[in-house]
């Protein structure tokens, strides 16, 4: 999982961004409050102490980005999708 700290091409500065490959997740927004893990219908989406994860059965449905109240998950750079431009 790649991380970066970026600047969001909608004014305002994002965090620590945590890549897997499959969903985007700004670690400085997420509250760990488990919406998006309990949403996952294919249970792909782990909560560490400082970090949620997907592992590689996540099939990018988005429904974790859209039950995410502050809209700290998106989907990759480059996804129709995706907020990122």
């Amino acid at each position: 999982m790649a991380t970066s700290s970026t600047a969001s091409g909608r004014g305002h500065t994002q965090g620590i961004i945590a890549d897997s490959g499959k969903m985007v997740l700004d670690i400085s927004l997420c509250m760990h409050c488990g919406a998006c893990v309990g949403t996952c219908p294919t249970n792909s989406i782990f909560m560490h102490e400082t970090l949620n994860t997907f592992d590689d059965n996540c099939t990018q449905c988005g429904l974790c980005a859209r039950v995410c109240a502050v809209g700290a998950i998106d989907f990759p750079r480059g996804h129709r999708l995706s907020r990122q431009r």
